[in-house]
């Protein structure tokens, strides 16, 4: 039976300090649904790398292998250098669900990316003017096997970086989990940090291309125009709020940080809408979040939101401060039930889950480990 060893690192944190995130959280879930598959045609052996070892082994049905060495650049090299992966497993396939990172042999890798935000904003992660970090990225995307990825607008994006063929990166939607992200009657978070009846909630805040500050306009202009709601804002960036003090004191805005998956449910639960201005995203995980809650999303029209959003999200005719203001003075006069029909959501949720994204893994596995 062929074997397939998949990287594991990013779910470590989960573990270790009881949470993981991005590309961690995904991988997690992932496992978990490939778990409640019973009938494998080839073996799956997981693999992590570091000093204190891990329980992630308990949590899965599959053989696991791990190196008590520190997961470093250093470690990882040695490990390569003297092919530790392939002694001790003997894989005919590795997948890296992390990105690219440091292989024994590219050619018997698949990377997962999960976008290629470093290349829209290089200058987030200080390589802007580092030529050698593209060109190693483009070679390693050149030299492995496959590439899989979370949407089509990043395949798109995928195959125009690094030029290489359409078929060798396959789309494969991640899943919505709607035994945690479902509507809720319970409001005691929502109570304490002093949310009224009629807010919007904005889960995408962190980052320079989730355009807080348009928002911030936007949401000026609307209580201008006579707007009656609060903004909610999840882990923003505190620059961005500089000439905000004002709507912070009166709390017109308030900041939510290090919430728990049952209040951010409580959160998109009871919002009159959740906003997504963004610029780029790879997936649009906020969107399924909100739906999956039943409130409305009013998002922007790019990237991966179109195909989160298909046609039960609201868009913005333009991504700009008076269009999203105005939109929102729509909603302000709109009635919960009007702005979302519960069926159409579910329909379109059902293209996202975790089930059937692990059902399409394990087709791509087979198909790159040559079993008909």
């Amino acid at each position: 039976m062929k074997r397939l060893l998949i990287d594991i690192n990013t779910i470590i944190p989960y573990y270790t300090v009881g949470y993981s995130c991005g590309i961690g959280r995904s991988t997690l879930e992932l496992l978990n649904a490939l778990s409640k598959i019973s009938d494998f045609p080839f073996e799956i052996v997981l693999f992590s790398q570091n000093t204190r070892g891990v329980k992630a082994k308990k949590n899965f049905p599959f053989r696991y292998l791990h190196f008590y060495l520190p997961n470093r650049s250093f470690f990882k090299n040695m490990v390569k250098v003297v092919r530790m992966k392939r002694w001790f497993c003997r894989y005919d396939l590795i997948h890296m669900p992390n990105n690219t990172d440091i292989v024994e042999n590219e050619k018997r890798v698949i990377y997962t990316i999960h976008d290629l935000i470093v290349w829209h904003y290089p200058e987030m992660w200080g390589v802007e003017n580092d030529t050698r970090f593209f060109s190693r990225l483009k070679s390693s995307l050149r030299n492995c096997k496959a590439i899989v990825t979370c949407s089509e607008a990043s395949k798109k994006d995928i195959i125009d970086f690094a030029q290489i063929p359409e078929e060798k990166v396959v789309s494969i939607p991640w899943g919505i989990d709607r035994t945690k992200f479902r509507f809720t009657k319970n409001t005691s978070y929502i109570k304490k940090i002093g949310i009224n009846s009629l807010y919007y909630f904005s889960a995408s805040c962190n980052h320079p291309r989730k355009n807080l500050p348009l928002l911030l306009d936007a949401f000026h202009l609307y209580l201008e125009y006579g707007g009656k709601g609060q903004l909610v804002l999840l882990n923003p960036i505190d620059a961005d709020l500089e000439n905000y003090q004002d709507l912070l004191e009166t709390r017109k805005i308030i900041i939510c940080r290090g919430i728990s998956d049952e209040e951010l449910v409580e959160l998109y639960t009871h919002a009159q809408a959740s906003i997504v201005a963004s610029e780029y995203e790879g997936f649009g995980l906020p969107v399924l979040e909100s739906l999956s809650c039943y409130t409305m999303v009013l998002s922007a029209y790019n990237s991966s939101l179109i195909e989160a959003g298909g046609n039960i999200v609201d868009y913005f005719e333009r991504l700009d401060a008076e269009t999203i203001s105005r939109k929102l003075l729509k909603y302000d006069l709109c009635s919960k039930s009007e702005t979302i029909k519960k069926e159409a959501v579910d329909v379109h949720l059902s293209q996202f889950t975790w089930e059937r994204c692990a059902r399409l893994y394990v087709e791509f596995y087979k198909k790159q480990l040559d079993i008909l």
